[in-house]
């Protein structure tokens, strides 16, 4: 396998939820480096925001923030974070991100798969 350069600018795929809680660029994932059997994403958590309760179950995550200030949830599980904290989140754990500031905040998010299956959770306010 050739390396490949992903950097943010040249990514192709990127995910935006307007107005809800953010977005996803996808840096390294199989359909855009085939056979990396690992994926790569730099999340945005918007503003007062908390993103979709899911779970991955072929896959094994790491939530690594960047800047901001979160919560993750994993299995009902709280988890304060701060910019250089990570989160590791076990496969098939129910999992989301909420941000409870002003300011928007950015992660980076690895998985053990290159192709990752994503499972909506839904919850009950």
């Amino acid at each position: 396998m050739q390396p490949t350069l992903r950097a943010p600018g040249h990514a192709r795929k990127l995910e935006v939820h307007p107005e809800t809680w953010g977005a996803m660029c996808w840096l390294v994932e199989d359909r855009l480096v085939p056979g990396a059997d690992v994926s790569v994403a730099r999340m945005t958590i918007n503003a007062e925001a908390v993103s979709p309760t899911h779970r991955h179950p072929n896959c094994n995550e790491t939530i690594v923030l960047l800047s901001g200030t979160v919560t993750c949830i994993v299995d009902d599980r709280e988890y304060p974070i701060e910019a250089g904290d990570a989160v590791f989140v076990p496969r098939g754990s129910a999992h989301a991100i909420r941000n409870e500031t002003s300011q928007a905040a950015v992660a980076m998010l690895t998985y053990s798969a290159g192709a990752r299956v994503y499972e909506s959770i839904e919850t009950r306010e």
